[in-house]
């Protein structure tokens, strides 16, 4: 039980801005610190529903509370996963060759393609929060919410799965120290969000299920072919993406399908 607890300070303190702290990064404490990573999207949810709530209360309108959700994301992971995204643009549109593209997505500078494709999905992140907050009740948190816990089950799943690249120092320590069974705890977390999703939002919730299970497919895909394997910006690229679907995807179906 105690090196479950360290799994989960040793996610939160790495995936969230959370002020915890813990220096006992042994193999056994970082067991299963992909299994309590989906606990952050818990946390963004959270946040979100505070905004939400706080808005909702103020009668703001719907351009502000769109900025507000989309900095309540970033406050809460400090923007990790974002700093992946734009690693790993500069990297996939250089169209160099894989070991240039390597090289690129440790390189600290960032470049135009960076640039305009952090721009691209914020503004698409606002746009849909501020559809969401227009024509949707607060009930809508929770589907979000169920989307960021799902897509840090299936980014964990990618982690202690896929072929990781050997330069890849962050991610070889979160995937080969986990434990054996780890992908399948993440799998089963996946299950029962998915199902609580279904019971809750039936077809909406079926395509954005199908819609974020596309884009795991398409980013595994494009990792094993531009750069041989996982990194944790990889990781993170996939996040940002999964996330960014998700919410358009329920800014756009949201109205043609019946919620509680």
């Amino acid at each position: 039980m105690k090196s479950w607890f360290e799994s989960l300070l040793i996610a939160l303190s790495m995936y969230s801005t959370l002020p915890v702290k813990c220096l006992n990064w042994t193999p056994r404490n970082l067991r299963h610190a992909m299994a309590c990573f989906p606990l952050v999207g818990l946390l963004c949810g959270a946040a979100l529903w505070v905004v939400w709530m706080v808005c909702g209360l103020l009668h703001t309108g719907s351009v502000l509370f769109g900025a507000l959700a989309v900095l309540s994301g970033v406050l809460v992971t400090g923007g990790i996963h974002l700093d992946g995204f734009c690693d790993t643009a500069d990297a996939l549109y250089s169209r160099r060759e894989q070991a240039e593209k390597l090289r690129i997505l440790k390189d600290p500078h960032c470049g135009p393609f960076a640039v305009f494709s952090v721009i691209l999905v914020l503004l698409l992140s606002f746009g849909a929060y501020t559809e969401l907050y227009r024509t949707q009740g607060i009930q809508t948190a929770g589907l979000l919410t169920g989307g960021f816990v799902l897509i840090r089950c299936l980014s964990g799943i990618s982690v202690t799965t896929f072929p990781i690249v050997p330069a890849s120092s962050l991610v070889k320590t979160f995937g080969e120290n986990a434990a054996r069974g780890e992908r399948w705890i993440l799998l089963g977390e996946s299950l029962a969000v998915s199902a609580v999703l279904l019971l809750f939002w039936h077809w909406l919730a079926l395509c954005l299920l199908l819609l974020t299970l596309l884009i795991f497919g398409g980013c595994a895909r494009m990792e094993q072919k531009q750069f041989g394997g996982i990194t944790g910006d990889l990781a993170g690229f996939f996040l940002v993406l999964g996330e960014t679907g998700w919410l358009l995807g329920a800014a756009l179906l949201g109205g043609g399908f019946s919620c509680v």
